[in-house]
């Protein structure tokens, strides 16, 4: 997954007044001498190290003081190729050319970047010193206040001499404090009933001043009856446990968190554990996985992504994960092999696992060397601890011998060459296949794999053909291709297709409106999610066609395009109602069109990228965009945005990114009653300030709006 340029981690919901912790950090941080300096923020593992620093990168103060900001997680096990991909992808975006080049270019790279600029890089939970010495050269000293910020729950590493003073330890919560964000996850602004008020002091005092712990308990009460026996058993089975270290105690109300789990989510729950530590866990593939693993029952109520969804949030709800889907902790599945040293070289006979499930992280040479089998193993993931980009492409044809009985094969972080492996085909049982390589097309055999419900298919080298045949697999719900996928009919292919096609999700495919693929659309009719490039045809008259009609897709729910071409104008577009998302790029429309849009009575998110719309003024209409919560204006040439708070009732994100002729935001936002926050990146100075300034007026509201802002490219 590519991050764009200057992702900012997102700030937490729970509010813990870190008040004067911050501002010790932030001094540090922007006063002092102008030498490059390291700063340290030490403490025990879910004491808050990281929310801390997360309020401190995000505080307008840090925002406007440095010119560029990147944010890397270290974690015990790093690769210096990721770290300063992660660091990259803050600061430029990471085209294939970025991704292609050699740890050295790289780090050379990163070095011109920071160069001249007053820069904050934040090195999220570094476990000895040497990372740090790892990168020493790309970081220039420019003699200007540029920090490094690192978390650390070793004291030792901060204290050695290459950080700037006494490393700042992060103190426990009172048992006061304790309590009161125990009372804030429970019941938000209300009072706790006063039956619950004693038992919920021990509980919250039982946690040892651990924000993690209390949060976690907290979701486990959440999820139980608000009355007094249900509270004093969770109490029980906290004072059970009698150890006095804080982190000890920590990972034994985690686990008791775990124990109450009903039995459908923990084996979802223990699953998250593929995912690998401090990665972000990809919600559609997780829950596809899921599906595929047998994890989700069909009620007929309603859909399975549905269901999937919900354990999702029941476990954000009960603090197991946390928004945005990162993991608190990992917990391992006696079903589960994790395999493969990536320091150890193997031999070349192969090492046989006997669980069902195999999760394998590695090098990718060493995986190959290795060559593992498991006569009962049911699922193999594998996941790449080093290079981020597949260059290499290697011969995987002797894991269709050494695993026969596979349901879930997941390779796609490893090139398997130029033709798709047809040894793929003898695994008859598999319901979940990515792939990954420098194929150009699937063949009409694929469906021989009747069970196949998801398909991921990463083509390193452009557009993939699939093939008609495809279409006709009835229990194929999701497909997902990278780049674009070419729908095309091959030689000696006669199809039957059902009327209604199950496809749920479809993703990049290369869209041509020709008979064909227009028969093929209409019986998507459970079409929730596509994301797709249409090319420009003429009709008749030699003129342009209109965007294809997609009103019958009534079940679509998210739409993203992206169009080769020139529409003819005026266009009209013809969306199912039920759209909630929709993400438009290269219309090079008037925004005048953009009323089609504007009237959709569900829509919820919408991202207009790189030429989406032209023109230098859009005059927002009343009665429009009456749901919109979340706006991305990307790339635009807009100079002018004539609108108020009026016209974008319900608006609670605003992003502005690349949009370099627009001078200011409309200040009739200043007086919205929903807005909580507004990026701006990549844009104007005078932009930044207009921002700057509604911020400032708005009146004291509940939702403070936030402001984060990029510098790194500001026309100072």
């Amino acid at each position: 997954m590519v991050s764009s340029p200057a992702k900012i981690p997102k700030i937490d919901e729970v509010v813990i007044d870190l008040t004067d912790e911050k501002k010790l950090v932030i001094d540090r941080l922007i006063s002092g001498s102008g030498k490059l300096d390291v700063v340290a923020v030490v403490g025990m593992a879910g004491l808050g190290k990281t929310t801390l620093v997360r309020r401190v990168y995000n505080d307008p103060l840090v925002t406007y003081h440095f010119h560029i900001q990147a944010w890397c997680c270290v974690s015990q096990a790093y690769q210096k190729r990721e770290l300063l991909l992660q660091i990259l992808s803050d600061i430029v975006e990471l085209t294939d050319d970025v991704l292609e080049m050699s740890d050295e270019e790289l780090k050379l790279k990163l070095y011109r970047c920071l160069r001249r600029n007053r820069y904050l890089i934040v090195m999220d939970d570094i476990w000895s010193i040497e990372a740090l010495y790892d990168f020493k050269r790309s970081f220039p000293n420019d003699d200007n206040g540029s920090r490094i910020l690192i978390t650390s729950r070793h004291f030792h590493v901060a204290a050695e001499d290459e950080v700037d003073g006494t490393p700042h330890s992060l103190r426990r919560l009172s048992d006061d404090e304790s309590r009161k964000l125990l009372q804030k996850k429970l019941f938000d602004t209300k009072e706790c009933p006063n039956e619950l008020m004693e038992v919920g002091e021990q509980i919250a005092a039982s946690c040892k001043g651990l924000p993690l712990a209390v949060i976690a308990i907290a979701g486990l009460l959440g999820r139980t009856d608000m009355i007094l026996d249900r509270w004093k058993e969770v109490l029980e089975s906290i004072c059970s446990q009698t150890t006095d270290d804080p982190e000890m105690r920590c990972m034994e109300i985690l686990d008791i968190c775990y124990r109450y789990l009903p039995n459908y989510l923990k084996p979802c729950f223990l699953y998250t554990a593929v995912i690998l530590e401090d990665k972000d866990i990809p919600v559609k593939k997780l829950a596809w996985l899921w599906r595929a693993e047998g994890f989700l029952t069909d009620t007929g109520a309603e859909s399975i992504e549905d269901i999937a969804e919900g354990y999702l949030r029941d476990l954000i709800g009960r603090s197991l994960l946390q928004n945005g889907y990162d993991e608190l902790f990992y917990s391992s599945h006696e079903d589960i092999d994790y395999g493969v040293d990536p320091n150890y070289i193997y031999p070349k006979n192969s090492i046989k696992y006997q669980k069902r499930r195999l999760c394998i992280c590695s090098k990718r040479n060493h995986f190959i060397m290795s060559r593992p089998s498991g006569p009962y193993v049911r699922s193999l993931l594998y996941s790449a601890t080093n290079d981020l980009y597949p260059r290499c492409p290697y011969d995987i044809s002797f894991i269709f011998d050494n695993f026969k009985l596979l349901r879930v094969l997941d390779l796609e972080c490893i090139n398997m060459g130029d033709s798709f492996p047809t040894g793929v085909l003898v695994l008859v049982g598999l319901r979940f296949l990515a792939l990954c390589g420098d194929i150009d097309s699937i063949p009409a055999s694929i469906t021989f794999l009747q069970n196949l419900e998801t398909l991921l298919v990463k083509g390193l080298k452009g557009n993939v053909s699939l093939p008609y045949a495809m279409w006709s697999m009835e229990n194929l719900r999701h497909v997902h291709v990278k780049n674009y996928a070419v729908i095309t009919l091959q030689d000696g292919e006669s199809i039957v297709f059902p009327d209604v096609l199950n496809l749920v999700s479809l993703s990049s495919p290369y869209l041509l409106c020709s008979k064909g693929i227009e028969d093929i659309m209409r019986r998507l009719l459970k079409l929730r999610k596509l994301k797709c490039r249409f090319s420009e045809l003429r009709d008749d008259t030699g003129k342009s066609n209109q965007f294809p009609v997609l009103n019958f897709l009534t079940e679509l729910e998210s739409l993203n395009m992206l169009y080769s071409g020139r529409v003819a104008s005026p266009c009209k577009f013809d969306f199912p109602s039920n759209l909630r998302k929709l993400t438009l790029s290269k219309f090079r429309l008037p925004w005048d069109c953009i009323s089609d849009i504007g009237r959709l009575p569900n829509l919820e998110i919408l991202k207009l990228q790189y030429k989406a719309f032209e023109g230098k003024v859009w005059e927002m209409k009343e009665g429009e965009f009456l749901k919109l919560k979340f706006l991305k204006l990307d790339s635009l040439n807009i100079a002018e945005w004539n609108a108020s708070s009026d016209h974008l009732p319900q608006l609670q994100h605003l992003i502005l990114k690349s949009c370099r002729q627009l001078k200011e935001v409309p200040s009739g936002f200043g007086g919205s009653s929903t807005l909580e926050m507004i990026e701006v990146l990549l844009c104007t100075g005078s932009l930044e300030e207009s921002v700057r300034r509604l911020q400032e007026e708005q009146p004291d509201m509940r939702n403070k709006l936030t402001v984060l802002v990029d510098c790194s490219d500001l026309d100072f």
